[in-house]
């Protein structure tokens, strides 16, 4: 594995783990494109390219391999052609020297021949000489000699040159046809050499094709390597570009996980601070409202008339009505006569002042602090809603009016908003 390699494998599976985290430590927080589908994308494509780059790698290696083989052959080819061009040399001296002696053996020739002609011509005329003279010659001789002896010598003498000039003629005539196998000779060997010329000439031509061919394949070899140096180049740079995009997602997944935790951070921070906040305000709250509910408890009043016989029918929880129905109770009756005054339990403001099915004429006074009383069944109503009251004011008295049976106040106490029994609030007379 390639040191490229390992780095670029570092850097998906830290980008995963980053994502990772992120997607972990803050949920929906991550964009759209910091994710680590990006990063094997990223990943896919270095890995198409590096094995573009891994053929056109082999591609060029077995280019060279090509084209050193393809120059050896040259190579082989051009000594070969060198060999037979010297051979050429060779054979083209030989046959200039061929040629040469042809041309000394056919000038020997045709002088041999025009010796012959020359020696036939004397022959020939003296023979025509002593043929149209050979009487006369015969006895001139004869009568010129001084004895038999010497006639006869004389008639060998003149026998001799005819001998002589046929022997020379002869001699000539075998010394041409030595000539003239001589020349048949170095003509077959002229022509042997020709031949052999051609021959090289062949050799040579076909060679050259083939060393031609060799070179016309270096070319395409030579254009080929070209285009994939060129095609391993733009890979190479396409690979450092999604590297460098790589390198810079993977700083912006970085940057962006410092930020989110920064943020988480920030935000726990607040939330702390807000909870705190929260804690001291309903701490604060809750203070004030018990220091409400102690002013409204210190200045409460006795909510009927003084003097008026008061008891309780009905507590605050479950009870059974006629006999067989379970009901929750939610107050406190406090039975007494009619039209007894009902008094504000403590200072506060008036939140409901209307008629209802079940309680009838009612109101409901908010004292603060989360304290508040409601008044049921009476006769009338003496405050509006808004109205501020005090402590011991009246608001109304007991009546029948709503769901009853009989004289009495329904009286609730709400803490918070919750239903809780109220005679603990309540001092009897």
């Amino acid at each position: 594995m390639t040191r490229r390699n390992r780095i670029r494998i570092g850097k998906r599976w830290t980008a995963i783990l980053l994502a990772g985290i992120l997607a972990l430590s803050v949920p929906g927080t991550i964009s759209a494109g910091l994710t680590d589908a990006t990063v094997q994308s990223y990943d896919d494509q270095i890995a198409a390219v590096e094995e573009k780059l891994k053929y056109a790698q082999g591609v060029l290696e077995d280019i060279q391999k090509y084209q050193s083989a393809a120059y050896e052959e040259i190579a082989q080819y051009d000594a070969v052609i060198e060999l037979n061009n010297q051979l050429r040399q060779l054979a083209e001296e030989q046959l200039n020297g061929t040629q040469w002696q042809i041309r000394d053996k056919q000038q020997s020739i045709e002088h041999t021949k025009e010796k012959m002609a020359q020696q036939q011509n004397i022959l020939l005329e003296r023979m025509r000489e002593s043929y149209m003279e050979a009487e006369v010659d015969y006895i001139e001789v004869l009568l010129t000699s001084q004895s038999l002896f010497d006639f006869l010598k004389k008639l060998d003498y003149v026998d001799a040159m005819f001998r002589y000039d046929q022997q020379i003629i002869t001699s000539l005539a075998k010394y041409q046809e030595e000539l003239e196998a001589d020349e048949a000779f170095l003509e077959t060997a002229e022509q042997s050499q020709i031949e052999q010329l051609k021959k090289i000439d062949d050799i040579i031509a076909y060679n050259q094709t083939l060393c031609d061919e060799k070179l016309a394949y270096v070319e395409y070899l030579q254009a080929n390597e070209v285009w994939w140096t060129e095609e391993y180049s733009y890979n190479n740079q396409k690979e450092q570009e999604l590297s460098d995009e790589l390198e810079a997602y993977l700083q912006a997944l970085e940057t962006e996980r410092i930020r989110q935790e920064q943020e988480r951070i920030l935000a726990e921070q607040q939330a702390a601070a807000d909870e705190a906040a929260r804690q001291a305000a309903l701490l604060q709250a809750q203070l004030s409202a018990a220091q409400q509910q102690e002013a409204a408890l210190a200045t409460s009043c006795w909510p009927l008339e003084a003097g008026v016989t008061v008891r309780v029918s009905s507590g605050f929880g479950w009870r059974t009505l006629w006999g067989s129905t379970s009901d929750f109770h939610r107050g406190l009756d406090l039975a007494c006569p009619s039209g007894t005054k009902v008094y504000a339990y403590s200072s506060g403001r008036v939140e409901k002042s209307a008629y209802h099915y079940s309680y009838g004429n009612y109101v409901l006074i908010d004292h603060g602090g989360g304290l508040a009383t409601l008044y049921a069944h009476m006769a009338n109503r003496l405050v509006s809603e808004g109205d501020y009251v005090e402590a011991g004011q009246q608001i109304g008295a007991v009546g029948l009016t709503g769901s009853t049976s009989g004289y009495h106040l329904h009286f609730e106490v709400r803490l918070n908003g919750s239903l809780t029994d109220p005679k603990p609030y309540l001092v009897f007379p």
